[in-house]
């Protein structure tokens, strides 16, 4: 191998000499993955939607003979990215190959812009894991949500019910209705501070630190240096320091709160019943494993399972445990092969990294 000699110089300002938002958070993910020992690949696969590069990290099966046929892709919850699934990863790959990736308009994918009609930005999301699916050649998949991303993934098995094997909702956003009787119960004084908050993206305040941002996320939650490492705070602030237009989406699919705007409770049986679900839920998390529970538990399709050494964050709280739950969940299918998926790519501007 020819080695090459490169001239370099010491900028007069060492801010321009500074690595670009982007480059950091890769080398952030990169060090959040590496410091677990997973050997992974990591690359920009580009979907017809307004060109999005979706940044994709996979790591291969260990064992010669994965458990299931199909492979394990992971959709991360709002304001996260694939390196917070790292101890996950780490766990699931040793059954089978792990596919998991930012969705437009987080972390290291493509900002493009969404529509503000809730139906639409929606579609234009589950579109968009369609696409990806395509452009990795996979046949079907074992789709992992989270949170936020749980509540795309149930969007997307219900459209495209032949692409999922199985289907595993780690404490999913966005399936309860609101209490009726909340709002009545706040004073003025509580509905008028919600109503300033919900003029603004969520996470907003975090940009406006700047360099702060993971100093403030520090001292938000302490307990993520326990879970990863130093690296997570930087990871967490430049993964939400660009344009959000992820964020949009989330803040147009939600009201009142954060409460969905179009909740699973009302299209969840909806559901082509040949797809296996299983709920993760942990029991110290914000969201009602209860109320999940009560409305799907006797469906023969669907299965539920509380944590009780977890919060919202299963995968993170209890890696072994939560890895123990997917694998044990994955089912074969006993369908006809889904119907190959025609789709058109747009003439849209390319929105850059």
């Amino acid at each position: 191998m020819t080695e090459a000699t490169v001239a370099t110089s010491r900028a007069w300002l060492p801010y321009f000499s500074c690595p670009s938002k982007s480059q950091r958070l890769a080398e952030a993910e990169g060090r959040i993955l590496s410091a677990l020992g997973i050997k992974y690949l990591a690359r920009l696969i580009q979907i017809p939607f307004k060109n999005t590069e979706i940044s994709t990290v996979t790591v291969n099966c260990e064992q010669p003979t994965p458990k299931t046929k199909y492979p394990i892709v992971l959709i991360h919850g709002f304001g996260a990215g694939v390196a917070l699934w790292g101890s996950a990863i780490k766990r699931l790959a040793q059954f089978q190959t792990v596919h998991a990736f930012d969705l437009p308009g987080f972390g290291r994918s493509s900002r493009p812009k969404f529509s503000t009609d809730p139906e639409t930005a929606e579609t234009e999301m589950i579109d968009s894991i369609e696409q990806w699916r395509d452009k990795m050649n996979l046949e079907k998949m074992n789709l992992v949500g989270h949170s936020f991303g749980g509540y795309l993934a149930t969007s997307y098995a219900l459209k495209y019910p032949g692409r999922v094997e199985n289907l595993v909702l780690a404490d999913p956003w966005g399936f309860n209705e609101m209490d009726p009787e909340l709002m009545p119960k706040l004073t003025n004084r509580q509905k008028s501070i919600f109503w300033v908050i919900q003029q603004f993206n969520p996470l907003a305040v975090l940009r406006l630190a700047g360099s702060y941002g993971p100093s403030l996320m520090k001292r938000l939650r302490p307990d993520l240096a326990l879970k990863y490492s130093e690296d997570v705070y930087d990871y967490i602030y430049l993964a939400n320091s660009k344009n959000p237009t992820g964020e949009v989406v989330f803040k147009c699919l939600s009201e009142n709160l954060g409460w969905a705007k179009q909740p699973m409770s009302k299209r969840f049986h909806d559901l082509d019943n040949t797809v296996p679900v299983t709920f993760i839920h942990g029991e110290r998390s914000w969201i009602d494993w209860k109320i999940t529970r009560t409305m799907f538990g006797e469906l023969d399709h669907v299965e539920s399972h509380v944590m009780d050494s977890a919060g919202h964050h299963v995968y993170a709280d209890d890696a072994d445990k939560f890895a123990e739950l997917v694998i044990g969940s994955l089912k074969e299918r006993t369908t006809k092969p889904a119907e190959p998926t025609v789709i058109v790519a747009e003439d849209d501007v390319v929105t850059p990294l």
